[in-house]
């Protein structure tokens, strides 16, 4: 569950709802700054399901000890592997390509996004069983996808640079976004990371009517104004070029405006389902479950736009 608290109120947005902001966002992808995925249908897929298996954790918010609902990092780690392995299954059953590529988002978030985030912890040791079966299944994935003349959506280079990335933790010291070698995998890598870090930037920051109902005194959370810019760095662009840093500024929660601007149109709007209760703590979790779904579904819509 994503949380955004501001002015007395907790809105949460689940784990599956976001990943499908993603994939909307993807949908819009392209343009001037940017190429559309290859291939399109397995990477839109890969994006908009990559967090399916948290409903079931998602359908019974959780309180922590203080009181508060828990945010999606406070999972503990033994279920955080479940529910992810459980949604690596139903997305490899859709399509082998698509669950390689969620399975190498799932690992590399526990890998340091295999050198992208170096200043990321080491893997617990809880995590290293998740990891070798993930490792196991990509491995399992790609020979399948190779073996198959009828698919050629997997590449000898790919193939170098999954078994890099098993063998040292980072691609091949050959592979280069701008340089002659960055294949397709690790640029839809790349890519996943991206959407999710701003599909997530999305969920958890409050829209102006998050910030202002109930009044500027009725309660902790941030406001709109409050809240920065963000930079998402490696965001891969056109072929033989570099990655850029996108910044993505919240004017007001549902006001972003992004530079470079990776879309196809201008501006882009899109939606995500939430629920909002008037309170930011709950005596105990049955208060919380009939709060949560004594609310109504609201869509909250954004739109970004050009610096």
């Amino acid at each position: 569950m994503i949380l955004a608290t501001a002015a007395g109120r907790t809105r949460f947005i689940t784990q599956p709802d976001h990943a499908a902001l993603a994939g909307r966002l993807l949908e819009a992808w392209g343009g001037e700054a940017v190429d559309a995925p290859m291939p399109e249908p397995a990477v839109r897929l890969a994006v908009h399901a990559h967090d399916d298996g948290w409903w079931p954790w998602d359908r019974r918010p959780q309180l922590g000890p203080d009181g508060s609902p828990r945010d999606f990092h406070e999972i503990p780690v033994t279920r955080w592997m479940r529910l992810h392995r459980r949604g690596i299954d139903e997305v490899t059953r859709a399509d082998p390509y698509a669950g390689l590529l969620v399975s190498l988002h799932a690992v590399g978030l526990r890998c340091r996004r295999y050198g992208l985030s170096p200043t990321w912890p080491e893997p617990p040791v809880a995590v290293r069983g998740f990891i070798e079966r993930e490792r196991r299944r990509q491995r399992s994935l790609a020979t399948a996808l190779r073996e198959d003349d009828a698919d050629d959506r997997l590449s000898v280079e790919d193939v170098a640079v999954l078994t890099a990335l098993h063998d040292d933790g980072v691609p091949p010291s050959d592979v280069a976004p701008g340089g002659d070698r960055d294949p397709r995998l690790w640029r839809n890598y790349r890519l996943l990371a991206a959407l999710d870090a701003l599909s997530l930037r999305i969920c958890a920051t409050p829209t102006r009517a998050d910030s202002t109902e109930g009044g500027a005194d009725a309660g902790a959370g941030p406001t709109v104004g409050d809240i920065g810019p963000i930079g998402l760095g490696h965001v891969p662009t056109r072929s033989g070029e570099p990655d850029t840093a996108l910044s993505a500024t919240a004017l007001s929660g549902d006001d972003w405006r992004l530079d470079p601007y990776p879309f196809e149109r201008s501006p882009v709007t899109v939606s995500v389902p939430a629920r909002t209760v008037a309170a930011t703590s709950f005596p105990d979790e049955r208060t919380l479950f009939e709060r949560y779904y004594g609310a109504e579904t609201e869509e909250v819509r954004v739109t970004l736009r050009p610096a």
